[in-house]
């Protein structure tokens, strides 16, 4: 039997039901009147035992609407939905975040077709499904998985403004990513790879390497890298992440203290590495251009093959990636495998590189055969 609840910090009651198949469910009726509260717990439990059509219950949804507001519900669809919810997000995130959430919405609106202009409640579960093992295929399980997430946030957005009453999103599962034997994944330098890239590299790639092997930072947070942020008496590096938003302070190790002290830009704004600034500039804020030309050096130096020209189209997740062993982001793992190997603790690890969690970590972490040989001669000896 239907009923509403309030929780003792909510001004709103909460309908309270039940489906056709014994499920208890609760949503949130955004309404303050208990009577009218009541009264669309009990259209919601209705609709539900009824097992209705989304097209069905869509129109359950819009006649409670306007019995309890006077006014129709607002309808949107598919396209003009994620238009105002991309619109939306512009002002939140990174011009790089921003347009991988654009990427995975266009997916959708293509493999949609004529129905992008239909209403959005008429969305499926197997649509979302379909679209996720397609781009698995295309593309790779770590790309759909990433795309279903974005997709499962926009349609949380939609049940949340009562443009649907699920997240069909939500029950899509998210597909295994463990790759393929064989399959090519990222890795660090070995220390003689280093020493010959350092011996090629000159200007301000070489201190965009000392940079990323001696803070662990990605490519663009240290292309923006400014005389601001920058502090010499502390000896410190404090910015805030483009990718995470999240806010870093770093001590500056002496290679790379020795460089920025040579660099020191005239204004307090200026960049240290202008070049690379310029360019990711050129790009709109993305990295993509300056990781092209990191990519070229690495052949140059001998440390990694070349790419197929026909593969740099320029529509980065919508076709599937070469992926190479070493990249800038490399100079990631090499930082985080020598503050492990170094016994520094987990947690400030990835207080350094900016990792959320000790999984993520783990990924970057790579150990070589010595120190593990080290590891297990400690174990003790049972006679």
């Amino acid at each position: 039997m239907a009923s509403i609840w309030k929780h003792p910090k909510s001004q709103f009651w909460t309908a309270c039901f039940t489906d056709d198949n014994g499920r208890q469910l609760k949503r949130s009726t955004k309404l303050t009147d208990r009577n009218k509260a009541m009264l669309m717990a009990q259209k919601y439990e209705k609709a539900y035992r009824m097992k209705l059509t989304e097209s069905q219950a869509r129109k359950v949804v819009s006649d409670i609407y306007e019995e309890l507001h006077g006014e129709q519900l607002y309808h949107a669809t598919v396209r003009k939905f994620f238009a105002d919810w991309l619109g939306g997000k512009q002002a939140e995130m990174s011009p790089g975040s921003h347009k991988r959430y654009k990427t995975a919405v266009d997916k959708l609106l293509g493999f949609l077709g004529e129905r992008a202009d239909r209403d959005i409640a008429y969305i499926h579960k197997r649509d979302i499904s379909a679209l996720r093992d397609k781009t698995a295929t295309d593309l790779s399980p770590a790309t759909a998985n990433t795309d279903l997430k974005i997709l499962r946030t926009a349609f949380r957005q939609a049940v949340v403004d009562g443009l649907r009453l699920d997240n069909p999103a939500s029950a899509v599962a998210i597909l295994d990513e463990r790759r393929e034997a064989g399959a090519t994944s990222r890795r660090p330098f070995e220390e003689s790879e280093l020493k010959k890239l350092l011996t090629q590299i000159k200007g301000e790639w070489r201190g965009l390497v000392l940079g990323g092997l001696y803070t662990g930072q990605r490519l663009g947070d240290l292309a923006s890298l400014t005389r601001r942020r920058v502090d010499f008496d502390q000896e410190l590096i404090k910015f805030r992440s483009q990718k995470t938003a999240r806010d870093m302070v770093i001590p500056i190790a002496a290679p790379l203290l020795d460089y920025l002290k040579k660099h020191i830009p005239t204004e307090p704004d200026g960049p240290f590495f202008p070049g690379a600034y310029a360019t990711k500039q050129e790009a709109n804020g993305e990295s993509r251009l300056l990781s092209a030309e990191f990519h070229r050096l690495l052949v140059e130096a001998g440390l990694a093959k070349p790419r197929p020209k026909d593969k740099n189209s320029g529509r980065g997740h919508s076709v599937k990636r070469t992926v190479s062993e070493l990249s800038f982001h490399s100079l990631r793992h090499n930082t985080t495998s020598w503050l492990k190997r170094a016994g520094v603790p987990e947690s400030v690890v990835r207080d350094i590189i900016g990792h959320e969690s000790e999984l993520v970590s783990r990924e970057y972490t790579h150990l070589d055969d010595e120190t593990k040989r080290k590891a297990i001669l400690k174990l003790p000896v049972l006679k």
